[in-house]
């Protein structure tokens, strides 16, 4: 290949890094929004902000652990192969199927012959 050993994890890495960046970012706009309501709650909601915290910690853990795993497992090379050969039946099955409609078409053209109202 062309490209430089490594390069293709130091890209994964890249795009897995501004993901991380965008969620954090997310995270920060929902506790803003959370502190200002909290901020404005009488004391009896306490209780649901303690529970909104927890809830919102539990679906923090498992994003970053769902990420984590994908990161992981992108960096794998036996993954990496596994993407590459369903990448390339992917391509080859799209190719096969164009080059079908591509065949459907001209039989169809052939059929119709030149129409009277063609030009040519």
């Amino acid at each position: 290949m062309a490209d430089q050993p490594g390069n293709g994890e130091k890209e994964t890495r890249k795009a897995w890094d501004e993901v991380g960046r965008h969620f954090s970012q997310v995270g920060r706009q929902f506790g803003q929004h959370y502190r200002r309501l909290a901020s404005d709650a009488s004391a009896s909601a306490t209780e649901q902000r303690e529970a909104m915290n927890d809830a919102l910690k539990k679906a923090v853990d498992q994003l970053d652990q769902a990420f984590t795993s994908v990161g992981d497992a992108l960096r794998d090379p036996e993954t990496q192969e596994g993407l590459k050969h369903a990448a390339r039946s992917l391509r080859d099955a799209v190719g096969t199927t164009f080059s079908d409609f591509q065949d459907e078409i001209r039989k169809h053209v052939r059929r119709k012959g030149p129409g009277p109202h063609s030009t040519g």
